[in-house]
Formats: C-alpha cells, sequence, structure tokens
C-alpha cells in the first residue's frame, strides 16, 4: 500500500538516495553548472535543513512499507514559504502523488501564515516546468550567477 506521511527531521537522512536521484537529473539537465551539480553532495544539502527549527519545516514521503518512493520539503521564515525540494520516483509519475504533496505542502505553508510561497528549479531542467505551472507556480525572476 502506497501512503504518504510526514517524518520528523531525525529521519531526513532515509532520503538520500531518492535526492541523489534528483541531483543526477539536475546534472544532467545543467546548461551552465554541471560542476556544481557534480560535487553537490547529500550532507551540504541538508546542512541548512538541520539548522531549521522542527516547527518551519515539513518533510512528507511517500512510502510503501519501509521503502521510500518520493518526498517533498518544505520550510517556513517569517512570511516566506519555500518547496525547498520535490521528488517523485519514475515508477509513479502521472500517478497524481506529486501533485498531492505540492497541494499538502503549499496548504502547510498558507496554515503557517506565508503570503509568499516559491519554488526553485534548477536551469535546464525543463521536464518540470508545467508541473508548476499546473500547480500554480509561475516564473517572476530568473536569478543570473556569476560563474567562475
Amino acid at each position: 500500500m502506497i501512503e504518504i506521511s510526514d517524518i520528523s527531521k531525525d529521519k531526513i537522512y532515509r532520503l538520500r538516495n531518492l535526492w541523489e536521484k534528483l541531483n543526477k537529473l539536475h546534472y544532467e539537465d545543467s546548461i551552465y553548472f554541471e560542476d556544481f551539480y557534480e560535487s553537490f553532495t547529500f550532507d551540504k544539502r541538508i546542512e541548512a535543513l538541520m539548522k531549521i527549527g522542527d516547527e518551519n519545516l515539513k518533510i512528507s514521503v511517500i512510502g510503501e512499507g519501509q521503502r521510500f518512493l518520493g518526498y517533498c520539503i518544505s520550510s517556513v521564515d517569517g512570511e516566506n514559504g519555500e518547496i525547498v525540494s520535490i521528488y517523485v520516483d519514475e515508477e509513479l509519475r502521472d500517478r497524481g502523488f506529486g501533485k498531492e504533496l505540492m497541494n499538502r505542502h503549499v496548504a502547510w505553508l498558507k496554515e503557517m501564515g506565508c503570503a509568499n510561497i516559491r519554488a526553485a528549479v534548477s536551469f535546464g531542467h525543463d521536464s518540470v516546468i508545467d508541473f508548476y505551472h499546473r500547480m500554480g507556480f509561475y516564473e517572476r525572476i530568473v536569478y543570473f550567477e556569476l560563474r567562475d
């Protein structure tokens, strides 16, 4: 039975394999920053998340027994909410799980009083743009980063 549930921050390490799959997609899709994704580790990524208070962090997983097949992580900083990371394994895509995760997290961010809710998508990772549009997220600003 596949279920969506929330987990505590101390169990975030169980998401390593899924996060690494997402990072690999970012690496493959990256146009300018492959070197960043090549050296970006799970431990580096969660370092900042571990500093967020438990009350300002939501971690949901799609699970089948003890096996995780997807996740969504969101955070709150005052009136600003962010979908920090979302991933659904290929075998579950196009079955509504990503939509359900997003709906739950957007609802939570609104309950937390967030007036601004954002999600960042790595440049070149175009395959997810339509999903974000369907979820009500649209491009507002494009950030550029100096490449050394």
